[in-house]
């Protein structure tokens, strides 16, 4: 064979096999793009064609537990621009002689388009321009606009013809009871995302899905007007269902509104609970807030202290000290001790808060006096490492677990530093800090049969539809002491209210149960324990707990601190209403009745009226009143017009928008109205608010100086002229 022929066809054949397998991986190469690669480049083609605009969900709803709105999300709408399509639609006539329309998107035009819209919205138009003027596809311009900034924005572009700004809807968080349960509701931010409070610690339930509103571009970055345009909806958010109870929250925020008023103090603080499942039925500090214009309000209103912030408990630790005691067989009710004043622990001289002390009692009558020496022995007696136990199971030392964030655990000395003082001062509530929710369940764990439950916040978790996805169901963390000592608890806490220091908790026809506390307070900047903190706990009925309720009130600025004369009579007033809203009718007499109801007013209804005819309606049935804020007309009153209240009962009158939100502890009073009030009247409301009264004649009041609705000094000296 010809050896060029042969070499001719072996590269013939090399060439071939060559096409072959280039051919081979191209299709390999054209089958990987196709097949494996299309999805990433229908996604890329896709990106570089299409721009969406984010569409946050509609935010779950917060309601109490009989289904009451108490956070919603309403329909708001923002501005935006699309860059690359700023300009204003113009019109020239071209060779033809006709009409041609374009859009000048020229520099001088986004300053124009900045000028007009900056001037609709209340913006800079310098910031308007800078931000239109940026190489991004989306920018807004602002956020949550007002319903008539929207209507004119609308009616100006249309006018101008200008291209480029578009108006999104979005949901807007909203608080339709303004003020109640602000503390513990929070916060949520602009974009959807829970900021604070309940909003922040259950937003993986509420905040739902982002939906898209995607729109098709050219290669030139403007958009195709028939182009695809493709719609994402966005998923709305579960539903969350408290516990709280709109009417007794309610009733609490009034009642401690009151107290922290009549008694200047700097805070108040309360919470209800059921202690037989450890429900949270309300919970709340004053002074608060509206969420709804938090930004208006100082940053400390929004904090929730009942969870985050420690106190030395005082007094209201002794029913601790108390049960472990009797679960231990240290002592029984009827054990004797002799209080001379003192004790004396080691090289240390403690005394009680009666000078001389309590002589000799039992051990009903040391807790109905809160003798601070038999605690102070009942402690040494159980031993530290005893005694630590029983606080650590009553909850002290660690979170509660409660769905809430930034829980404190409260604060426990490391068994190693407590000696025999530390042990006697922590057995009357003294060298230890607790929340005041640990303090809460504690009780309840004496009140309920001796159970510690974890409270809750959180009844249901329902999705759109409405269906149930998660319930929560009492839960029970261990049970500390046995139902035979939290009987005798209860029976011994009815007498504190019977016939001890809580006797201003007493409520006629309801066994009331309950214990008084009056610690003292470091302040920083201050030396040693230089305030008070007045706190009252109790439970109704005594004999089958319903409700639980504590009040503090913090670093009171009135002469009388004690917790068992100004924060007793508060969960009192707070009981009375809220057990006869849940339908708990009290045992009483046929003349109790009687008497009750005719010591029983209306509230009238003094808004928008000047202060002197308010203050003489109020006087006419019976009732008391404290001016707030400067003015002369009532901006605002609590109890509300048209409720009902005992005869004698102090109405608050805020002259003022201000004046409702702000802490009154000042050193200035606004003189009230005394015209033809009795010498003994005068003195009565004038000492109420501080003031002296300097008097001359005899009969009634005809003049005074100052005259009514000035502000005088704390402590200055009102003249009065009776004739």
């Amino acid at each position: 064979m010809d050896y060029s022929v042969t070499s001719s066809k072996k590269r013939i054949a090399v060439l071939l096999v060559g096409t072959l397998v280039l051919l081979a991986l191209l299709i390999l190469r054209v089958t990987y793009i196709q097949v494996f690669m299309a999805g990433w480049l229908k996604k890329g083609a896709e990106d570089q064609r299409f721009r969406a605009v984010s569409i946050l969900p509609r935010r779950g709803t917060i309601y109490d537990r009989q289904g009451f709105e108490l956070a919603i999300s309403i329909d708001a709408e923002s501005v935006f621009a699309i860059p690359k399509e700023i300009g204003i639609e113009d019109t020239v006539i071209n060779n033809r002689g006709r009409k041609v329309s374009y859009i000048n998107k020229g520099k001088s035009q986004k300053a124009k388009v900045a000028q007009i819209v900056g001037g609709v919205l209340g913006l800079d138009p310098a910031k308007i321009e800078q931000a239109i003027s940026k190489q991004a596809s989306f920018v807004w311009i602002k956020r949550r606009a007002t319903l008539e900034e929207i209507e004119l924005l609308r009616k100006v572009l249309k006018e101008e013809k200008i291209h480029g700004i578009e108006i999104s809807q979005s949901p807007r968080r909203f608080y339709p009871q303004n003020t109640l349960a602000a503390q513990l509701l929070g916060i949520a931010g602009i974009d959807n995302q829970g900021l604070e409070g309940l909003e922040k610690h259950l937003d993986s339930y509420l905040r739902g899905i982002p939906g898209s509103d995607r729109a098709e571009f050219d290669t030139l970055g403007h958009h195709i007007p028939q182009g695809e345009r493709r719609y994402q909806p966005p998923v709305a958010g579960d539903s969350v269902y408290l516990t709280i109870d709109r009417n007794i929250q309610f009733i609490v925020e009034r009642e401690l509104e009151k107290a922290v008023n009549d008694t200047k103090s700097k805070r108040g603080m309360s919470i209800v609970v059921n202690p037989q499942t450890g429900e949270i039925l309300a919970m709340a500090s004053y002074p608060t807030f509206d969420p709804n214009k938090f930004n208006e309000y100082p940053a400390a209103n929004r904090r929730n202290p009942l969870v985050s912030d420690m106190y030395e408990p005082g007094s209201t630790f002794k029913v601790f000290t108390a049960a472990a005691a009797l679960e231990e067989g240290k002592v029984s009710p009827e054990s004797t001790f002799f209080d001379p004043g003192f004790i004396v622990v080691d090289d240390r001289r403690l005394k009680c808060w009666k000078a001389g002390g309590h002589g000799s009692q039992n051990f009903v009558e040391a807790l109905e006096n809160s003798c601070n020496p038999v605690f102070a022995t009942l402690a040494m007696r159980l031993t530290k490492e005893r005694f630590y136990d029983y606080i650590k199971a009553f909850g002290f030392g660690t979170p509660t677990g409660v769905d809430f964030p930034g829980e404190s655990p409260g604060m426990l000395k490391h068994l190693n530093q407590v000696k025999n003082v530390e042990l006697a001062n922590i057995g009357f509530g003294q060298g230890i800090s607790v929340t005041p929710l640990q303090m809460v369940m504690g009780v309840s764990a004496i009140a309920n049969g001796g159970y510690l439950l974890k409270p809750q916040l959180v009844k249901e978790i329902r999705g759109e539809d409405g269906k149930v996805k998660m319930s929560f169901k009492r839960q029970v963390v261990r049970q500390v002491i046995s139902s035979k000592t939290s009987a005798l608890m209860r029976q011994m806490m009815e007498s504190v209210v019977t016939n001890g220091s809580g006797n201003k908790a007493y409520l006629p026809g309801f066994r009331v149960a309950g214990k008084t506390g009056t610690a003292q307070k470091v302040v920083a900047g201050k030396r040693g324990y230089s305030e008070l903190i007045a706190s009252f706990v109790g439970f109704a009925p005594a004999d089958n707990p319903q409700l639980l309720a504590m009040v503090i009130l913090d670093e009171p600025g009135s002469n009388i601190k004690y917790g068992g004369v100004i924060s007793a009579p508060v969960v009192g007033n707070i009981f009375r209403d809220a057990l006869r809203y849940l339908g708990v009718k009290p045992q009483l007499e046929p003349d109790t009745v009687a008497k009750i109801e005719e010591e029983t007013v209306t509230v009238p209804q003094v808004l928008n009226q000047r202060v002197v005819e308010a203050t003489q309606q109020l006087k006419r049935v019976g009732l008391d009143y404290r001016i707030i804020g400067e003015g002369n007309v009532v901006f605002e009153q609590v109890p509300k017009g048209g409720t009902s209240a005992q005869r004698g009962t102090k109405v608050l009158l805020y002259l003022n928008p201000e004046a409702k939100y702000t802490n009154h502890r000042t050193d200035k009073v606004v003189v009230p109205d005394l015209q033809g009030l009795s010498s003994a009247q005068c003195e009565s409301i004038l000492g109420q608010l501080g003031l002296r009264m300097q008097g001359s004649g005899s009969g009634v009041v005809v003049n005074q100086s100052p005259e009514s609705g000035k502000l005088i000094d704390y402590g200055g000296t009102v003249t009065v002229t009776f004739r």
